[in-house]
């Protein structure tokens, strides 16, 4: 039984081709799915996944030539938690009268009640939304089992404040885990369902379960954020040989005191601190998946010093790599 039924206004062939794809991803029942947006319609991908409990993770990758107004109801009540990995998005919502935005390295979560829907999905932007459907019933059953029985019930409040948070690098570091699965077909699967089960956890402790924790508050400028993330942008596309402090601060139109200030109010460390951790979390998937020794993997990441590489790997992980190279691959 279809829960999301959507049609477009446009009913031109590609618009009504990317509609069914989303009809598909929101009803999935099994498995896998993934969607190559038209030529004719943009670029990119839109893919999802159907855990158990009839959850699923649907991952918008993808960038539209023109507006697509999509009208439709939800049959069932559900969770929606969403994950803005890419440039900052707004979708007009004429149904409500009003927008939803979300802005580059924003989480939101909240319960969806309504049951008709119309939204216009922007054009000539990079989206990238990771999104986590979850039936309420179902929720109240994960909930359970993980030991927070009743803590669904409590939180109802501020999921229907639909809250938003910015995401932290460790939830940041599953999500990459999440949607770069090393594995194919079943074990691609087993994955999947486990990386996400680790992702609420963290996630839902993070924002809703520590009830000292404030939601988000905006205390830079969009504007800032939007620097901040490219700078984000910049290290991860050159961790090897990441660009100076005073070099990186130019490159993104920040002074160099609000840049560190600002990455670390985003992303809770430092400018070097990040760039340690992404490499180390590059060898770990070198030592996952690859051959390579791990002399190799170092010089790989940037350390020349296989010393220096083996103490921050085992400051990271609580083991040296050598050891977790020779469990990973028995």
């Amino acid at each position: 039984m279809s829960r999301y039924e959507y049609n477009v206004k446009d009913h031109n062939a590609e618009q009504q081709s990317v509609c069914e794809a989303w009809n598909t991803a929101y009803n999935l029942n099994y498995g896998q799915m993934k969607y190559d947006i038209p030529e004719a319609t943009g670029s990119g991908v839109l893919s999802s996944s159907f855990i158990n409990r009839d959850i699923r993770i649907i991952n918008y990758n993808l960038s539209l030539k023109d507006p697509i107004e999509m009208r439709g109801v939800s049959k069932e009540p559900h969770i929606d938690i969403m994950f803005c990995l890419g440039e900052s998005i707004h979708w007009d919502l004429p149904e409500s009268r009003k927008e939803f935005e979300l802005i580059q390295g924003e989480s939101y979560i909240g319960i969806s009640r309504e049951t008709k829907k119309e939204c216009i999905f922007p054009a000539k932007c990079n989206m990238n939304i990771l999104e986590i459907k979850m039936p309420v019933s179902s929720a109240s059953i994960l909930f359970q089992e993980d030991c927070y029985a009743g803590t669904l019930e409590s939180l109802k409040p501020r999921l229907l404040s639909n809250e938003r948070h910015r995401i932290s690098p460790a939830v940041g570091s599953v999500i990459h885990q999440l949607i770069n699965s090393p594995y194919e077909m079943k074990m691609s699967r087993l994955y999947t369902e486990a990386k996400l089960l680790e992702l609420l956890s963290f996630y839902l402790s993070e924002s809703l379960l520590q009830t000292d924790k404030p939601a988000l508050t905006r205390n830079l400028t969009k504007e800032d954020l939007e620097c901040v993330y490219r700078a984000k942008e910049i290290l991860d596309n050159n961790l090897v040989n990441p660009p100076t402090l005073n070099l990186l601060s130019k490159l993104i139109g920040l002074n160099e005191f609000k840049m560190k200030k600002g990455f670390k109010e985003v992303f809770g460390t430092s400018v070097h601190a990040y760039v340690i951790q992404k490499r180390l979390e590059i060898a770990k998937t070198l030592l996952d998946s690859d051959s390579l020794s791990v002399s190799e993997v170092a010089c790989r990441i940037g350390y020349g010093n296989v010393s220096h590489f083996a103490s921050a790997f085992r400051k990271q992980y609580g083991i040296n790599p050598g050891s977790y190279m020779k469990n990973i691959r028995i």
